[in-house]
This record gives C-alpha cells, sequence and structure tokens, in this order.
C-alpha cells in the first residue's frame, strides 16, 4: 500500500513534468553517486522530455496508483495517468528512498 506521503510525494514528481520546475525535482531527488552519474538527467533532457509529453499526450488528466514494490531501503511506486489529448494510459514507476524519501529513480512509459 502506497502511505500519503509516498503518494503526494509521486503526485508532486509527475506534476512537476511540465518543464518549468527542474530546480525543484532536483531538490526532492536524491544527488548521483559518481558510479551514476552517466544516468543523471541535465536539464535540457528534462525540458525535452516535457515538451514531449505535452506535445504527444497533452496535460495531465487524471492520476492512479496502481502499486507499490518495496525494499529493505527503497521503494518504487507505479502510477496510471491519463492526459488530456490522448486516450492511451501512461506508466509513471516513481522510487523512492526509505529513510529520506527523496526521489531515486523516474521512469515514464507511453
Amino acid at each position: 500500500m502506497i502511505s500519503k506521503q509516498e503518494r503526494k510525494l509521486a503526485e508532486q514528481v509527475i506534476e512537476l513534468h511540465d518543464g518549468k520546475n527542474f530546480a525543484l525535482l532536483q531538490e526532492m531527488s536524491m544527488p548521483s553517486s559518481r558510479d551514476e552519474n552517466e544516468g543523471t538527467i541535465t536539464e535540457e533532457a528534462y525540458i525535452a522530455s516535457c515538451e514531449s509529453i505535452q506535445h504527444e499526450l497533452g496535460f495531465l488528466s487524471s492520476l492512479e496508483s496502481i502499486d507499490c514494490f518495496r525494499k529493505s531501503d527503497s521503494q518504487l511506486t507505479l502510477w496510471k495517468a491519463k492526459y488530456s489529448s490522448s486516450e492511451d494510459e501512461v506508466l509513471w514507476a516513481i522510487g523512492f528512498d526509505s529513510e529520506t524519501h527523496k526521489v531515486k529513480d523516474v521512469l515514464v512509459n507511453w
């Protein structure tokens, strides 16, 4: 089950993918380790991803929790989203650190 805090954080992460909130998302995220620097998203990549979402799907119209997978040090939350310009469902996966509740991973698939 997804806690109220996880729900609020995940909803905020998804809503902040509007191309205007890179700095805020960075504050909510865990810093990358040296080994993970290749996977760190840049502001340019964030903006491009947001523009692609808005161009192809429109704007977020609904969000529903699917499930939560827990590990000893993290949890992966899964979300089903609908957008204004598409009938397709969109999968969001957002991983959180259990101790800090900072974002570890974000994946969107449409």
